[in-house]
């Protein structure tokens, strides 16, 4: 067995063994997917091989990727464009998370098989309007009122879009009760047992948090999305609000440790629990949240709660593909939210002020070069990681 499934092994011990299964069977599917569900090997790759300081402290949300930006309504029911996963956030030097980020457009270009000279063109373009904002030091809203060509598109489907349609697409009528459908893709069956303490606390939770809305569970479901988080507990809700006679599906996530924390020498603030610490940096970084977005706690477990964020609001790099000037544009937009969620979320509980951000942009000849060598490199390592694990599946050594 080779010596990364042995570390993906390890790292995923403690999660459900038959939805883990799912994950080993999701990551080797290509290399970019391989890539977005194995976060730890690359900061643990990353903490010894950085040769270049960046003394910076920002909010980041730890696994930013090409498919970790996307569409979603916010609690103002206006649709934004921004990073949407803040499962591994915590307080790092800004190059921690721009560094990631940068190998995963030349594991995209691996993919969508644009050649290496244009992702090494990309990879500047992201970092040189990463830097232009941070020089700037004011943080932009991206909506659809201001976007343009690809992205505006977009926005627009998400604002067209019929949530209605939406949830019931979702969900089924049996002996005049309203269920989820479980189709073994999506959705799983859970326990009665399951159902029943999950049903009571986010009732529960509901009455506390939003009684004006008159919101009570119908259904419970076990998720299956993302590739990183799969294998932990996580669940669908069907819950119908009584005063508009409206359905909405919930997404109940179960919070864990960062994965970077083995790795991170910067001092991070003591959280209620990792639930907290999610949703207090998803609030902070983002100009404005998801709907619903709150902390809930079953028993020793913590949980994000919000509103379900349909998978098609990822945006989609394949349309892009022989299309240099439209990826080059989305990157773009991309590298201005990574950059304007640090700079909200500035001079916060020790995170770098506006003025400190400045001073490093304005300094990247220092960083800037090492900095994108780096991604180059490291993306030859995620191949080779990649190549050696599908061996190791396709021999059936993961259980």
């Amino acid at each position: 067995m080779f010596a990364v499934t042995k570390k993906i092994l390890a790292f995923n011990k403690d999660r459900l063994p038959e939805m883990v299964k799912l994950k080993y069977s999701f990551i080797s599917d290509d290399v970019f997917r391989f890539f977005r569900g194995t976060c730890h090997l690359f900061y643990e790759a990353f903490a010894k091989k950085m040769n270049w300081e960046d003394n910076t402290k920002c909010w980041i949300t730890g696994d930013l990727h090409l498919e970790n930006f996307g569409t979603y309504r916010g609690d103002n029911r206006v649709v934004y464009f921004d990073m949407n996963d803040f499962d591994e956030a915590v307080l790092s030097p800004a190059t921690w998370e721009v560094s990631r980020t940068l190998t995963s457009i030349h594991l995209a270009a691996n993919v969508l098989q644009f050649g290496g000279e244009l992702a090494d063109q990309l990879a500047h373009i992201y970092v040189d309007a990463y830097i232009n904002i941070l020089k700037n030091g004011k943080p932009l809203a991206i909506e659809k009122e201001t976007a343009t060509g690809l992205l505006k598109y977009f926005l627009e489907q998400v604002q067209q879009r019929n949530q209605k349609e939406f949830v019931l697409s979702r969900m089924e009528q049996k002996k005049k009760h309203w269920k989820l459908i479980i189709d073994n893709t999506k959705t799983l069956a859970v326990s009665k047992e399951q159902k029943e303490t999950v049903t009571e606390k986010l009732d529960a939770w509901l009455e506390s948090h939003i009684p004006y809305k008159k919101l009570r569970v119908l259904d419970i479901a076990n998720r299956i999305a993302g590739t990183g988080s799969v294998g932990i507990e996580r669940y669908v809700a069907l819950v119908y609000e009584k005063k508009t006679e409206r359905f909405h599906l919930i997404d109940v996530k179960q919070s864990l440790p960062s994965s970077l924390m083995p790795y991170i020498k910067c001092k991070q603030p003591v959280w209620e629990d990792e639930a907290t610490r999610v949703v207090t940096l998803q609030k902070r970084v983002q100009h404005v949240s998801p709907a619903f977005l709150h902390t809930l706690t079953m028993g020793k477990t913590s949980y994000v709660v919000k509103e379900l964020q349909p998978t098609e609001d990822r945006m989609d790099l394949a349309l892009c593909r022989g299309k240099k000037k439209k990826l080059a544009d989305i990157l773009i937009t991309m590298a201005e939210a990574n950059a304007s969620g640090q700079l909200r979320s500035s001079g916060r509980q020790g995170s770098s002020i506006a003025d400190t951000l400045i001073e490093f942009a304005n300094n990247s000849n220092k960083w800037k070069q090492p900095l994108l060598h780096y991604a180059g490199q490291y993306a030859k390592q995620v191949v080779k990681d990649f190549t050696d694990y599908g061996v190791d599946y396709a021999a059936g050594r993961l259980g």
